[in-house]
């Protein structure tokens, strides 16, 4: 059977971000930490494309969702672990505690991939208007723009950052496996939010590529999910609806930058 060309679109963004995933886990054994942080950033951004791709070509498929899992659990779970633990592997305070950085590391990642199993098997109720758990492309996110806006600003930024890091990926693994409930941006929501949506993914499609100001890309990364999840914990839903199978699909794919 011939498969369809609209269906490469989709699937080349998919396979795009992966092969940057596998070229972060490179620089992070490098050591050029900067580059592997910013790929990781690209990699979020064609994780968008790739979802709104097949939307816009009618070109979703149970391919291309299982595709989009193993390009996350790649440029999201590994590269951002191998990050870390390749940075902080010869820091004085992790030679005697080497396996503890090691273990943080592989709760984020083995989280994250139950995370993905977990919604590649089932469909939670609520699922079309909210995330259940923190996504894995908004954790990788905030770890690479964390990671940069902590080495722009190293000359005032505590040791106990780069201390606690172990520690914050391991509380991502426990978020993202968690019912914490983050709501999905959708252009159907009021004029203002969907002009402040559009505005911030159009000026992080600008300067990630450029690679500049990985400080308002952790802002908005992190804004989103701290304010996002306390506006869900505040408004509780008055029923659970039954879940859209293609809404499900996307998932993993329609996080935003912003």
């Amino acid at each position: 059977m011939q498969t369809p060309l609209r269906y490469l679109v989709p699937n080349g963004f998919t396979a795009a971000s992966m092969v940057l995933g596998l070229a972060s886990i490179t620089c992070s054994a490098a050591g050029d930490f900067t580059l592997a942080a910013w790929m990781v950033l690209w990699g979020v951004l064609l994780d968008k494309l790739d979802g709104g791709a097949a939307r816009m070509l009618n070109a979703s498929s149970a391919f291309g969702a299982e595709m989009d899992s193993f390009a996350d659990f790649v440029s999201f779970g590994i590269a951002p672990a191998a990050l870390i633990y390749f940075k902080l592997k010869g820091e004085p305070v992790f030679v005697e505690h080497e396996l503890l950085l090691m273990g943080c590391c592989g709760i984020y990642t083995v989280a994250l991939s139950a995370r993905l199993a977990r919604f590649n098997v089932s469909d939670p109720p609520g699922g079309k208007h909210f995330f259940f758990g923190i996504p894995s492309t908004l954790c990788g996110a905030i770890v690479a723009s964390g990671f940069l806006t902590a080495t722009k600003y190293a000359a005032i930024v505590p040791d106990g950052v780069w201390t606690a890091m172990p520690l914050v990926m391991a509380v991502f693994g426990v978020l993202m496996v968690s019912n914490v409930r983050l709501p999905k941006f959708q252009m159907n929501w009021s004029l203002p939010v969907n002009i402040f949506q559009g505005t911030n993914l159009i000026v992080a499609y600008i300067i990630t590529p450029l690679r500049v100001f990985p400080e308002y890309l952790l802002f908005l990364s992190g804004g989103y999910m701290v304010i996002g999840a306390a506006w869900a914990a505040m408004n509780p839903p008055d029923h659970e609806e039954e879940p859209d199978g293609e809404e499900e699909m996307e998932l993993e794919e329609s996080v935003t930058a912003g």
